[in-house]
Order: structure tokens, then C-alpha cells, then sequence
């Protein structure tokens, strides 16, 4: 096998336990996986094997590629749809639900190939997406060259899949089984859609797969006020507590659960004992619902990621423009308080400042949630590491070799004095120069955005 090895004055190390940084390194890639780090003095040349391929990209910031960790890819082709008045109700159920119905294979395939295309126009490296239709899915990220994790829709209730969960079932296990799927940078999760549309024997047959594959689950969480009103009515406690009791946290591998919007903090408590993963999507919660309280489940020990959910609902797959979104929880809380009502009602100097201060104090206490080092590890390592079979989100051995590289001297970046923290705030795609998705060269490098669509 011909190894091909990347090398920069600025690669980004570390992730997980150890502090990111950033060196000077050659990074060795074998097939997919990332197999040896490298670390280099100014002027290094060592020797390497013959009919190595070696990129050298000089002074440009070498990182890991951002990971969205959930989306619905197929959906994208409802971008821009006016949804004012799908968002009055519950918007899976009245909407997507109907739509969905009329979506065949070659829909799916179709759509899910252009999804594909926007998040590694964005620098996504893998996704973990949740649809009908899942070896389509799977067909449609092999072909472009996108990374993924794919957990085929299971629903026997209600929705648009309840005719196909057995279908989807084999599906999945014909992706966690098939080396030529990891191959490729694909792997399979179990993927009841939710508490309300799979039935107990549904989730309990999705849970003895998991065991059997060393497969995590992915499901939508506590995400309508419908969802929650059945579970207390079916089972007589929230949807949270009701996976606890069948057991779904204790015996699946791993479990990534989308939304929670509605979750108290006894559940918050329930999946961070459990060490469970929220993911939080911030801009389309803002249409369909409204987000979560990240803050609760950052102070209730829960362990999340962050991700767009679907293009129909944000109009974009770039997941490294959400992060603005959790800069923003530092003062958002001021808007809403007291503090603010009485700015509005009293228009005093007194209420102005006792305002300010309140800002200021929420400011502080959330200081540490917005480090770079946090802010991106949210699109990185916690979820480069849901998955038992495989690490992502870093440059280091064994992770996978999904990697981008940027140019700090573009006017989206430039001045990047602080690279780390350019990448939390700055619209970083159209800096980028050159992308790596499995170990594979995509595009052309400094022609990435124009070459990856020909």
C-alpha cells in the first residue's frame, strides 16, 4: 500500500486529554487511518519509503475536517421553503412526514448526493446521518466522498418508514458487516427515529443489534411537546426516563441522542451518569421549536456535540458557523431576563446598569465554554469519539484521515493571529485549500471549492 504523507509548519495536534497545538509535523496516512505523527524541526528532510506521495503545504494550517454530528443529507432540497407555517405545529409530524411519503429511491439518492456536496464544501469530513432509504444514504456519501455514519430510519408507529423498519433493520446490518463500507469511511449506527413513532419490542430489537455490532444508537430525543405527552400517557414518564427503564442506555455501546429539548434535569442527570451524547442544533431548533438549554446540559455533566440537523431548516450544512451560536449563550440569557424588562419599562440609569451587570456576570461565568480549544472540540474530538468502532476529529494515530488544510492568508481568515480562534468565529470555508475524507485527496488543492463539483 502507498503511503501518502502531509506535512505543514502548522498542524493541529492534540484533542481529547491533551490541550490542542500547534507544530510543525508529518502526518503518515495508510488507506483511511492516520498511522504515524511526526513531529519536525525547521529544515527537516528526512528520507522517506520510495513511491511515498508527500503533500507539503508550507505554512498553511493543517486541522482535522469538522464533523456534523446530525443531519438528514436528503432533506437539503427543501431549502429556502417558506416554513412560518409548518413551525407553528409540530413541523416533523405535519410537514416532513407528508413530503417524506412522496420521496422514492433515486429522490433520495439524488438529494442525498447534493447534501453530500455542501458539507464538504464546508469542511465537513463525516457525517452522522439519520434517514429512510439507508443504503441509498451510504451509496450517495461513497460516490462523493464524504465521510459518514448512517442509521437507516426505524419507525413502526407511525411515519413514513413504518412499512420498512424490518428492511431497514438488514440494512444496517449489511453496513456494519461490509468491509468495503469502512473502506470508504462509512459505518452503520441503529436508528429509531424516536420514543413516540417505535414501539418498545422496536427499541428493544434495535438495542440487541447494537449489542451484537458494536453499533451506537441515533435517535431523536425530547424534540415536540407531542412526543413528550405520549410518553407520559403511554408509559408514565418522559421519554428520557422511559429509554433509562428499557434499558437503552445501559445496554447500547454508545448512544447519540438529537434535540432534547425537552428533557428535565433529572433526565440530564439520567444520560450524564449514563454518559449518553445530546447533540444540540441551534439554528434549526430556532425554526422548528426553539434550542435547548446547552448551558443545563453543560452544567448537568452531559457530554454533547453540535450539528445543523437539515438544510430545509437552516438553509446551510456549514456546522462550523454554529458555534457562533454557543458564543452567543455567554449574554443571550440578559435579553430575556429582568434586568432587561425593567431597561425597557423604567428606561433608568439604574436599570441600564443593573443590566449591564448582569451581562457582565453571565459573561464571566461562561468564559470557559467558549475557549477555542472547547468550542471546537465540539465539532472534533467529542464527536470524532461517539462511535466504538472508529476515533475521528484528530490528527493522531489511528483516527481516521479526514483532514482539511486552510489558507490563514485568506481575506476570510486572514489575519489569523490566534489560528484556533479565527476558526470559532470567521466563516472558514471559503479559506480552504485542499481536503483529505478517508485518506483521499478531494479536489484539486488551492482549486478545493471549484474542483470538488467537476
Amino acid at each position: 500500500m502507498t503511503c501518502r504523507y502531509l506535512q505543514s509548519r502548522r498542524v493541529v495536534l492534540g484533542g481529547g486529554d491533551s490541550p490542542l497545538r500547534i507544530a510543525a509535523a508529518r502526518v503518515r496516512i495508510e488507506g483511511t487511518t492516520i498511522t504515524q505523527i511526526e513531529e519536525l524541526d525547521d529544515g527537516d528532510h528526512a528520507s522517506l519509503p520510495p513511491g511515498s506521495v508527500v503533500d507539503d503545504y508550507g505554512d498553511k494550517l493543517v486541522t482535522p475536517a469538522f464533523i456534523n454530528a446530525h443531519t438528514h443529507l436528503a432533506l437539503g432540497f427543501l431549502r429556502g421553503y417558506d416554513m412560518g407555517g409548518a413551525s407553528l405545529g409540530n413541523m416533523v409530524e405535519d410537514f416532513f412526514f407528508e413530503v417524506e411519503t412522496k420521496l422514492g429511491p433515486d429522490d433520495v439518492s439524488a438529494f442525498a448526493r447534493i447534501g453530500a456536496y455542501d458539507s464538504l464544501l464546508s469542511g465537513v469530513g463525516l457525517v452522522w446521518d439519520h434517514y429512510y432509504r439507508g443504503e441509498r444514504i451510504a451509496q450517495a456519501l461513497r460516490e462523493v466522498g464524504l465521510c459518514g455514519v448512517v442509521a437507516p430510519t426505524l419507525q413502526d408507529l407511525s411515519g413514513p418508514g413504518q412499512s420498512d423498519w424490518e428492511e431497514q433493520l438488514d440494512t444496517t446490518t449489511r453496513l456494519a458487516s461490509g468491509a468495503e463500507w469502512a473502506g470508504s469511511g462509512i459505518y452503520a449506527a441503529l436508528g429509531p427515529h424516536a420514543t413516540d413513532t417505535v414501539s418498545e419490542g422496536l427499541w428493544l430489537r434495535a438495542v440487541e443489534l447494537a449489542e451484537t455490532h458494536g453499533l451506537p444508537i441515533h435517535a431523536h430525543l425530547a424534540q415536540s411537546p407531542e412526543e413528550y405527552a405520549r410518553s407520559v400517557e403511554r408509559n408514565g414518564c418522559s421519554p428520557t426516563a422511559w429509554l433509562a427503564r428499557l434499558g437503552v442506555f445501559e445496554r447500547a455501546p454508545a448512544g447519540v441522542f438529537a434535540h432534547g429539548i425537552y428533557a428535565s434535569e433529572a433526565d440530564l442527570d439520567l444520560l450524564a451518569e449514563a454518559e449518553q451524547h445530546l447533540v444540540w442544533c441551534p439554528y434549526s431548533a430556532l425554526v422548528f421549536g426553539y434550542p435547548a438549554p446547552v448551558l443545563a446540559w453543560e452544567a448537568r455533566g452531559v457530554p454533547w456535540a453540535i450539528a445543523t440537523d437539515c438544510a430545509s431548516n437552516n438553509d446551510t450544512m456549514n456546522v462550523q458557523q454554529e458555534l457562533r451560536f454557543i458564543a452567543a449563550q455567554r449574554t443571550l440569557a440578559t435579553t430575556s431576563s429582568e434586568a432587561a424588562r425593567a431597561v425597557l419599562r423604567d428606561g433608568t440609569a439604574e436599570s441600564v446598569d443593573a443590566a449591564w451587570k448582569h451581562r457582565r456576570e453571565a459573561y464571566e461565568a461562561h468564559a470557559d465554554l467558549v475557549a477555542p480549544e472547547r468550542m471546537l472540540s465540539r465539532l472534533w474530538d467529542i464527536p470524532g469519539a461517539m462511535h466504538p468502532g472508529f476515533v475521528a476529529g484528530r490528527i493522531a494515530e489511528g483516527a481516521l484521515a479526514n483532514v482539511l488544510v486552510f489558507d490563514l492568508d485568506h481575506p476570510a481568515l486572514w489575519p489569523a493571529v490566534e489560528p484556533l480562534r479565527t476558526l470559532t468565529m470567521a466563516d472558514a470555508a471559503p479559506a480552504i485549500w485542499a481536503m483529505y475524507g478517508g485518506g483521499r485527496l478531494l479536489g484539486e488543492p488551492g482549486n478545493f471549492h471549484r474542483s470538488i463539483l467537476n
